[in-house]
């Protein structure tokens, strides 16, 4: 029986070590071949490409060489960032499955893949830990100024009084609004739940019933921007959800209420955010993701001190690129013995 010919390209962030957890596929008559993709060598320009694809598409960014000059007799094609474009799927004339370690899947031409009956499979839920940690933590790091304190004491400042000082809550006595209920929001549902929150969701795209027995109440996007004193968005980008929160989607918010975002800038609306964090509409807000990384020296967002800014460092975990592997692992594993995999996304 002729084996399954898998190709891997690993990187910078999904190493060549960690993608060796791919030859456990051996046992299921495969054959797997690892590349290194030489451009990403590292998380900068892995974080710079990443951002590049969600802004631009799959064709903005170039081909990986080292994918293309071995794709030609695989059935199967493994990627962390590398690009699976039109070129690539071309060249890769016995290609059945297109498997991308990532939680999003926009380094893939799924159109082109459809077309030509590739299956397409992502990790979906790979950071999806590491992004709920850091949600909460930025929840509480805006409302009791964590990040702010320690600016100031290496600026020689001991301050004691901050402009969110009449609204520094208990998070007990906090409403906590998650917008998308997916595999980041449920996660960051389950760690509020230590805290005794009130939890709200609004997610149209999902079946309430499922949920039933759980300490959320599902509500209309109107409800939860009226009542919750955080307002955390987890949805995915598209063009359905740019600037999902918007002007008015933040004047219907409380005027001590914080915004949190770790998912997509495109989400929000930036100038808006910025307005309504200068009119004092809102209470304040925590933000990991930008329109431009890195942040311009001159944004707005930098003369604010009613905002808590990262680097884009929610899903950043040593345990995230592993568990991507582990992911795309499992799914093959079905494919090879016949079984239907989990997260196809075409």
């Amino acid at each position: 029986m002729e084996k399954v010919k898998i190709l891997c390209v690993a990187d910078g962030g999904v190493t060549r070590q960690l993608m060796e957890q791919m030859y456990e596929l051996r046992q299921y008559n495969a054959e797997v071949t690892i590349v290194e993709d030489a451009a990403m060598y590292a998380m900068g320009p892995i974080t710079d490409r990443m951002l590049l694809l969600e802004q631009e598409g799959v064709d903005a960014a170039p081909v990986c060489p080292q994918l293309l000059e071995n794709c030609a007799d695989k059935d199967i094609i493994v990627v962390h960032v590398a690009s699976i474009n039109k070129q690539i799927i071309a060249a890769a004339k016995k290609l059945k499955v297109a498997a991308v370690l990532r939680g999003g899947y926009e380094n893939a031409d799924v159109a082109a893949l459809t077309a030509k009956h590739i299956k397409l499979i992502n990790a979906p839920w790979r950071s999806a830990n590491a992004v709920a940690d850091f949600t909460v933590g930025m929840m509480i790091a805006e409302n009791k100024n964590i990040a702010r304190s320690h600016k100031l004491i290496f600026e020689g400042k001991w301050c004691k009084n901050y402009v969110n000082q009449s609204y520094i809550h208990d998070m007990r006595t906090c409403s906590v609004g998650i917008i998308g209920f997916g595999y980041i929001g449920q996660r960051v549902t389950a760690r509020l739940a230590g805290f005794g929150c009130r939890i709200l969701v609004y997610d149209p795209f999902i079946d309430a019933g499922k949920f039933a027995g759980q300490k959320v109440e599902f509500v209309s996007l109107e409800q939860l921007l009226a009542q919750a004193d955080f307002v955390s968005v987890h949805l995915r980008l598209s063009e359905k959800t740019q600037h999902f929160i918007d002007r008015k989607e933040l004047k219907q918010m409380k005027k001590t209420a914080y915004l949190i975002n770790t998912a997509r800038s495109g989400l929000v609306n930036t100038a808006a955010l910025v307005e309504a964090l200068q009119n004092r509409s809102i209470g304040g807000a925590a933000v990991d993701v930008y329109d431009v990384e890195p942040l311009p020296g001159d944004h707005p967002y930098l003369s604010l001190d009613n905002i808590t800014l990262t680097s884009h460092l929610a899903g950043t975990s040593c345990d995230t690129m592993r568990t991507s592997v582990e992911i795309g692992v499992e799914d093959l594993k079905r494919y090879l013995q016949g079984q239907a995999m989990l997260n196809v996304r075409n």
